[in-house]
Formats: structure tokens, sequence, C-alpha cells
């Protein structure tokens, strides 16, 4: 049986006036619109697509690419609401639809939020819900101390973000340890802090230990060379200006200045920083 939300490498099959029938190692039809077809297609050729449901509720296949795949969170834009959910775009003819049930809050058309992406199992049709943290797994046995990981950010909260982890777990980076804007729909890299006992992941947005003054340097050092080899900023330069440049406290700035310096990798002048030759 074709499933929705998965792409498939799947046979073309017969042409009809409608598109293409495409058919898998099974024997199961999904047509491929004319508008979708390959002008060269001939019986027994192989195309890749992915499968969803029409407007008019139809199996149907397309090679488009989706801006959410099936069981992953992204950030997309409400395009539409009704008294019954919302709809998001998500690069498809039809718009992705939010059941009332599965917003957290009241989604507001223009904005943009995280979801996840799902399947009913008795209507086949792909779904959206907002309410990220249900569907997060609690086993991290997988993640260490410092192992780097993708982030991305579905709420905030007083104390800090909350984040999708590598799009299974759900971690949180706190407001005092950040030093750069975050917004809902950002996503960043990461460093396992620790992990709770009931599964929830604290986050660092650098390295830990003696790796985050080397992580931190390197992104001083790219600077540097994307001006030219000199950067007007010094450890005497104002912490905001710091935190708005490179994201990072002062304090953290000067160690990583200083393992630069001692590496030889700068000159430390009285008006900025110079890469050494």
């Amino acid at each position: 049986m074709i499933k929705t939300g998965l792409f498939l490498d799947l046979t073309f099959n017969r042409d009809t006036p409608q598109g293409w029938y495409l058919v898998d190692e099974l024997g199961a039809e999904v047509l491929l619109p004319n508008k979708y077809c390959p002008a060269e297609a001939i019986e027994g050729d192989i195309i890749n697509v992915f499968i969803y449901r029409d407007s008019e509720d139809r199996l149907t296949a397309t090679t488009r690419v989706p801006k959410i795949e099936f069981n992953e969170f992204a950030s997309l834009e409400v395009v539409a609401t009704t008294s019954v959910g919302a709809f998001m775009d998500w690069g498809m003819e039809k718009d992705l639809f939010v059941p009332f049930k599965e917003q957290h809050r009241k989604l507001v058309e223009g904005e943009h939020a995280v979801v996840y992406l799902y399947r009913d199992e008795v209507t086949d049709r792909l779904l959206a819900s907002a309410k990220i943290s249900k569907w997060l797994e609690k086993t991290t046995v997988e993640l260490g101390f410092n192992t780097e990981v993708d982030l991305l950010c579905f709420e905030e909260t007083d104390i800090g973000f909350r984040m999708v982890v590598n799009q299974k777990f759900q971690g949180m980076v706190f407001k005092n340890e950040t030093f750069r804007p975050i917004e809902i729909g950002d996503t960043l890299n990461g460093y396992v802090r620790l992990i709770r006992e009931n599964g929830s992941i604290d986050l660092s947005l650098t390295p830990i230990g003696r790796k985050k003054v080397g992580g931190l340097a390197e992104v001083i050092l790219n600077a540097i060379e994307a001006e030219d080899g000199f950067l007007p900023i010094t450890d005497k330069s104002a912490p905001e200006l710091i935190q708005s440049r490179f994201g990072m406290s002062k304090k953290a700035f000067k160690e990583a200045v200083g393992t630069l310096y001692k590496n030889r990798d700068i000159i430390i002048e009285s008006n900025g920083l110079r890469k050494t030759q």
C-alpha cells in the first residue's frame, strides 16, 4: 500500500490523459499529474516522488519537495485560519491543515510557527501539530556530554528557549547563557550540557570547557579573515558591540582572543585585531 508523506521510487506504468500512473513493487498505483511528468518519460522508467492527498483528497504523486517531511519538525507560515483549524504553507498545492485540537494556542494568519508533520492513520491524510512536546522522545541515551546537536527553537519561556534537538528530543537553552538573539523557528548548532532524569536536555550554544574557547576563537578568526585580515574590535570594545557582532560575552571574547594570540594567529593592536601572515 502506498502511504502519504513518503518519498518513493516508483515505476512509470501507464500513460493517461491526466498523467502517468506510477506503480510500486506490489502493483499499487498512484497518479503523477501531467504537469509533473517529464516529457521523455517511457514505461518502465523510475522516478522519485512525494506522496500526498490533493485538494479532492485523492492519493497523488508530485515531484515538488515539501518544506517539511513526515515525522519531522519545521517552521512554517500560517496562511489562513478557520473555526476548526489553521492552514500552513508547506510548499505544496494543497495547504497543510493544523486541527484546532493540535494548537497549543490559536495560530494567527501571517505568523510562523513550528509544527510536526504526522499522518492520520484512519484517513491517511497528512496533518500538522503545533503541540511540539507531545511528539518528542524521552530516551536520549545516544547523546553524550558536549555532543554537538542540531537545534530548532519552538517556544520561549521565562527562563529560556525550548528546542527540538536532532529532530527527536527536547532541550532548553537558558536565557542567562544566551549571548545572541533567538527567535521561534531559528535553527542553530548546540552542545549537550546535561541530560536530566526526565529526559530533557540542558543545552549550550558553544562547546563546553576548553573546546568552547577553541570554537569561539575560530569564529573570531573567521571574522578577521572576512575583513581582509583586520578587525577594528578589541577586548577594550563595549560588551554590547561584542555581543552584537559575535553573539558572545566580553569575557568569552577575551578568552578566545587570548587563545588566538598564544597560538600566534593574530596580533593585538591598539585599535583592532590583525591576522598574522
